[in-house]
Protein backbone atom coordinates (compact mmCIF):
# COMPACT_ATOMS: atom_id res chain seq x y z
CA UNK A 1 0.00 0.00 0.00
CA UNK A 2 2.69 2.67 0.80
CA UNK A 3 4.49 1.85 -3.10
CA UNK A 4 0.98 2.49 -4.59
CA UNK A 5 0.78 5.67 -2.12
CA UNK A 6 4.05 6.83 -3.06
CA UNK A 7 3.70 6.17 -6.95
CA UNK A 8 0.74 7.79 -7.10
CA UNK A 9 2.03 10.79 -5.17
CA UNK A 10 4.84 11.28 -7.64
CA UNK A 11 2.11 10.73 -10.62
CA UNK A 12 -0.15 13.05 -9.59
CA UNK A 13 2.34 16.30 -10.25
CA UNK A 14 3.05 15.13 -13.79
CA UNK A 15 -0.89 14.31 -14.42
CA UNK A 16 -1.84 18.05 -13.64
CA UNK A 17 0.96 19.25 -15.68
CA UNK A 18 0.16 17.08 -18.49
CA UNK A 19 -3.15 18.37 -18.18
CA UNK A 20 -2.62 21.93 -18.32
CA UNK A 21 -0.55 21.84 -21.09
CA UNK A 22 -3.20 20.27 -23.33
CA UNK A 23 -6.15 22.10 -21.76
CA UNK A 24 -7.73 24.66 -24.59
CA UNK A 25 -6.54 27.67 -24.95
CA UNK A 26 -9.18 30.34 -22.61
CA UNK A 27 -10.84 32.50 -24.85
CA UNK A 28 -9.24 36.22 -25.27
CA UNK A 29 -10.61 38.80 -22.85
CA UNK A 30 -13.75 40.25 -24.18
CA UNK A 31 -13.85 43.89 -25.94
CA UNK A 32 -17.44 44.17 -25.31
CA UNK A 33 -17.62 47.44 -23.09
CA UNK A 34 -21.33 47.64 -22.94
CA UNK A 35 -24.24 45.30 -24.33
CA UNK A 36 -27.75 46.90 -23.56
CA UNK A 37 -31.46 46.46 -24.53
CA UNK A 38 -33.30 49.11 -25.67
CA UNK A 39 -36.58 49.96 -27.14
CA UNK A 40 -37.50 52.19 -29.99
CA UNK A 41 -41.03 53.64 -30.58
CA UNK A 42 -42.63 52.00 -33.90
CA UNK A 43 -44.13 54.94 -36.00
CA UNK A 44 -45.14 52.51 -39.26
CA UNK A 45 -44.96 49.54 -41.27
CA UNK A 46 -45.96 48.14 -44.29
CA UNK A 47 -46.37 45.31 -45.59
CA UNK A 48 -43.72 43.77 -48.53
CA UNK A 49 -46.23 42.05 -50.80
CA UNK A 50 -45.30 38.42 -51.36
CA UNK A 51 -45.59 36.51 -54.62
CA UNK A 52 -49.00 36.04 -55.91
CA UNK A 53 -50.72 32.77 -56.20
CA UNK A 54 -52.49 31.60 -59.10
CA UNK A 55 -56.23 29.71 -58.49
CA UNK A 56 -58.65 28.13 -60.98
CA UNK A 57 -62.39 29.69 -60.83
CA UNK A 58 -64.75 27.84 -62.30
CA UNK A 59 -68.69 28.12 -63.07
CA UNK A 60 -71.04 26.19 -65.32
CA UNK A 61 -71.93 27.82 -68.23
CA UNK A 62 -75.37 26.52 -70.71
CA UNK A 63 -73.94 26.51 -73.95
CA UNK A 64 -76.46 25.61 -76.87
CA UNK A 65 -74.76 23.45 -79.95
CA UNK A 66 -74.08 24.82 -83.04
CA UNK A 67 -77.48 25.01 -85.09
CA UNK A 68 -77.49 21.76 -86.74
CA UNK A 69 -79.67 21.22 -90.03
CA UNK A 70 -81.98 18.31 -90.06
CA UNK A 71 -83.05 18.21 -93.83
CA UNK A 72 -84.87 14.42 -93.01
CA UNK A 73 -86.98 15.86 -90.31
CA UNK A 74 -88.04 18.86 -91.92
CA UNK A 75 -89.20 16.90 -95.00
CA UNK A 76 -91.18 14.80 -92.56
CA UNK A 77 -92.57 17.60 -90.00
CA UNK A 78 -93.59 19.53 -93.51
CA UNK A 79 -95.43 16.41 -94.45
CA UNK A 80 -97.26 15.55 -91.28
CA UNK A 81 -97.77 19.75 -90.69
CA UNK A 82 -99.27 19.80 -93.99
CA UNK A 83 -101.91 16.65 -93.40
CA UNK A 84 -102.42 18.10 -90.19
CA UNK A 85 -103.23 21.46 -92.12
CA UNK A 86 -105.70 20.03 -94.62
CA UNK A 87 -108.13 19.14 -92.06
CA UNK A 88 -108.81 22.39 -91.38
CA UNK A 89 -111.00 25.08 -93.01
CA UNK A 90 -112.97 25.06 -96.32
CA UNK A 91 -112.08 26.26 -99.81
CA UNK A 92 -108.98 28.82 -100.15
CA UNK A 93 -108.73 28.85 -96.03
CA UNK A 94 -108.59 24.92 -96.37
CA UNK A 95 -105.22 25.96 -98.81
CA UNK A 96 -104.13 28.16 -96.59
CA UNK A 97 -103.88 25.90 -93.54
CA UNK A 98 -102.20 23.21 -95.42
CA UNK A 99 -99.68 25.38 -96.60
CA UNK A 100 -98.95 26.91 -92.91
CA UNK A 101 -99.13 23.83 -91.58
CA UNK A 102 -96.33 22.47 -93.88
CA UNK A 103 -93.85 25.58 -93.17
CA UNK A 104 -94.53 25.11 -89.48
CA UNK A 105 -94.29 21.30 -89.38
CA UNK A 106 -90.92 21.84 -91.38
CA UNK A 107 -89.42 24.49 -89.15
CA UNK A 108 -90.31 22.18 -86.13
CA UNK A 109 -89.08 18.91 -88.11
CA UNK A 110 -86.02 20.64 -88.73
CA UNK A 111 -85.01 21.39 -84.99
CA UNK A 112 -85.85 17.74 -83.99
CA UNK A 113 -82.86 15.84 -83.54
CA UNK A 114 -80.61 18.77 -82.84
CA UNK A 115 -79.04 18.87 -79.34
CA UNK A 116 -79.98 21.07 -76.49
CA UNK A 117 -77.83 23.21 -74.96
CA UNK A 118 -75.71 21.65 -72.45
CA UNK A 119 -74.20 23.10 -69.08
CA UNK A 120 -70.25 23.42 -68.78
CA UNK A 121 -67.75 24.47 -66.45
CA UNK A 122 -65.81 27.92 -67.79
CA UNK A 123 -62.57 28.49 -65.73
CA UNK A 124 -60.79 31.31 -65.99
CA UNK A 125 -57.16 31.96 -63.68
CA UNK A 126 -56.88 34.23 -60.73
CA UNK A 127 -54.60 35.82 -58.98
CA UNK A 128 -54.17 36.54 -55.42
CA UNK A 129 -51.98 38.55 -53.10
CA UNK A 130 -49.96 36.58 -51.45
CA UNK A 131 -48.52 36.33 -48.03
CA UNK A 132 -46.15 39.15 -47.38
CA UNK A 133 -42.07 38.00 -47.31
CA UNK A 134 -41.85 40.78 -44.46
CA UNK A 135 -42.07 44.31 -43.18
CA UNK A 136 -40.75 47.71 -43.84
CA UNK A 137 -40.61 49.51 -40.59
CA UNK A 138 -39.97 53.12 -39.90
CA UNK A 139 -38.97 53.62 -36.24
CA UNK A 140 -37.73 56.25 -34.00
CA UNK A 141 -34.14 55.59 -32.08
CA UNK A 142 -33.07 58.67 -29.79
CA UNK A 143 -34.41 61.06 -31.71
CA UNK A 144 -33.94 59.84 -35.09
CA UNK A 145 -36.41 58.54 -38.01
CA UNK A 146 -34.41 54.97 -38.71
CA UNK A 147 -35.97 52.24 -41.27
CA UNK A 148 -35.37 48.41 -41.23
CA UNK A 149 -37.02 45.03 -42.57
CA UNK A 150 -38.88 42.63 -40.32
CA UNK A 151 -40.17 39.30 -40.27
CA UNK A 152 -43.53 39.83 -38.58
CA UNK A 153 -45.43 42.96 -38.16
CA UNK A 154 -42.92 44.56 -35.48
CA UNK A 155 -45.58 45.70 -32.95
CA UNK A 156 -45.37 49.37 -31.20
CA UNK A 157 -42.14 49.01 -29.99
CA UNK A 158 -38.98 47.27 -31.47
CA UNK A 159 -36.23 46.02 -29.42
CA UNK A 160 -32.76 47.63 -30.00
CA UNK A 161 -29.80 45.88 -28.99
CA UNK A 162 -27.00 48.01 -28.28
CA UNK A 163 -23.84 46.67 -28.07
CA UNK A 164 -19.87 48.99 -28.15
CA UNK A 165 -17.01 47.47 -28.33
CA UNK A 166 -13.52 48.29 -28.45
CA UNK A 167 -10.90 47.72 -31.43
Amino acid sequence: MKRTLLAASLLLPLAALAQNRYAPPQPAPSNVIQDNTEFAKVLNYTAIPGPTIARQVCQPVAVSPAADHNPAGAIIGGLTGALVGSRFGSGHGKDATTIAGAVGGAMVGDRVGSGSATVQQQCHTVYDAGPPVGYQVTYDYKGKLLTTTTAYPPGEFLKIRNRITVE
